[in-house]
This record gives structure tokens, sequence and C-alpha cells, in this order.
């Protein structure tokens, strides 16, 4: 199957607002001293740190509604920052919400939630301002490229 790339719902673009939300609540619950502030990447990073560390990542509902709100957060940063979009990109796979962009020439996509969900799977903290660096660094070589 050819991979498919569609726009996001109003549902959709609802429980993104939704996850926004619980993503400043978790940034408030697990780094207080950036619970006043607009979220950064940098609270991100300390926040998830805190969690990792908390001994608290063992209950699957948990995690995942605190993966999906540090995915969606991250994926916010990529979209305002980097000029992507969010949609649903369908594959052989199934559909997952992404952000894209450069269709037709770089076609980048990529999956937030998922590459939050892989960095807890092997524990790792410390990587969101850091990822988000190397794919802007990547995101505006690619933009060179094409506009040559």
């Amino acid at each position: 199957m050819k991979q498919k790339i569609d726009p996001i719902s109003e549902g959709e673009q609802a429980w993104i607002a939704t996850q926004l939300v619980n993503a400043s609540g978790f940034v408030a619950a697990f780094s207080a001293q950036d619970a006043e502030a607009t979220i950064s990447l940098a609270a991100l990073d300390r926040a998830f740190a805190a969690w990792m560390g908390s001994g608290t990542t063992d209950d699957a509902e948990s995690t995942n509604k605190i993966i999906n709100s540090v995915g969606v957060a991250f994926g916010r940063f990529l979209v305002e920052g980097l000029g992507l979009r969010w949609v649903i990109a369908t594959d052989e796979h199934g559909s997952d919400l992404a952000v894209y962009g450069l269709p037709g020439t770089g076609d980048i996509l990529l999956y937030p939630t998922n590459f939050i969900a892989k960095r807890w799977e092997s524990q790792e903290t410390n990587f969101i301002e850091e990822s988000y660096r190397q794919i802007e660094r990547q995101v505006r070589s690619i933009e060179r490229q094409f506009r040559q």
C-alpha cells in the first residue's frame, strides 16, 4: 500500500488541544520550576527525565497518556517552529498522527508520539531539545537543497 497523507479532522484537532493541556499539567507536576511558564523543549526534557526517575512509569494507562501528551507537545514545536503540519499518515501498518512537510520535495514525515514512546522504551532522557535541533538542521538542509 502506498503511503497516504490526509489532513486532520476537527476531532483530531480537539484531541491535539487536549494533549497540549495535559502536557502543561505534566510539566507542572514533574518540573515545578516550569509550572507557570509556557512549555519549552527544555521544560519537556526536565519533566520527562523527572517522570522517568520517579518510579511511576510502569502503569500502562498513565504512561500512554504521558507519552501522548509529551509527543503532541513535541510535535507542536515541529509544526510551529519548522512549518510542518499535523496529518494522519496511513500505510500498510495502519494510520497514525504525524507531522508532515515539504510535500513533493523532501516529504518529511515524523511521528512525534512514536518518537517519544521509543525513547521511553529505551529509558532515554534529556533528548527532546537536542532532537528538535537535529531535526531542524535536517529540515533546513532539505529546504536548501530544493531551493537551489
